[in-house]
């Protein structure tokens, strides 16, 4: 499969080397979701001022465009050979809290929803070498997002969407070191 060396200002997102397949599947998951989602909840943002609409679409963006890119071998290799960088992106992923500002609602909601999300990805994070690291995370984001909508109450469908993908994102496609050796 052929890949291409990432420049420096996205490794982050992409790693040091990424193979191209991974690389157009993350980016055309984060153009085309953060379409449909900008979308279908129009309604939503669209009497927002356009500050809010610009922090809404970066958000968006953010938000969709780690979902995949974290499961790629190139930005899970990235994250393994540098714990560091992998706790310092697990806390500092605010965005339950922005969205909360931007959209002035359910703030107690996004705040659990942080809180919950960083605890289980530093949890997750810790169970490195560990055979179920994977089933762990799955159960732990799978929980959490159901336990968001069970508890929203009328909260936005974006802002729905936007912290279950926010879970999801953080605790297992990138909290989880889905190539890592495991002890059996």
């Amino acid at each position: 499969m052929k890949s291409i060396n990432v420049h420096p200002v996205f490794r982050e997102l992409f790693g040091k080397k990424i193979a191209l397949l991974e690389m157009w599947l993350a980016l055309l998951f984060c153009i085309g979701m953060s379409v449909i989602l900008l979308t279908l909840t129009y309604g939503d943002w669209q009497r927002l001022a356009v500050w809010k609409i610009m922090m809404i679409v970066m958000l968006t963006i953010d938000i969709t465009g780690g979902v995949i890119a974290n499961f790629s071998y190139s930005t899970n290799d990235y994250y393994r050979s540098n714990s560091r960088a992998r706790l310092i992106f697990i806390g500092i992923h605010i965005q339950p809290i922005i969205l909360a500002m931007i959209f002035g609602e359910q703030y107690l909601l996004s705040i659990s929803v942080w809180v919950y999300t960083v605890l289980s990805a530093f949890f997750v994070n810790t169970l490195y070498t560990f055979p179920s690291q994977r089933l762990i995370a799955g159960v732990l984001s799978v929980s959490g997002i159901t336990l968001l909508l069970l508890l929203a109450g009328y909260a936005s469908k974006l802002f729905l969407a936007l912290l279950s993908l926010y879970t999801f994102k953080v605790v297992f496609s990138f909290a989880v070191d889905h190539y890592g050796t495991r002890d059996s």
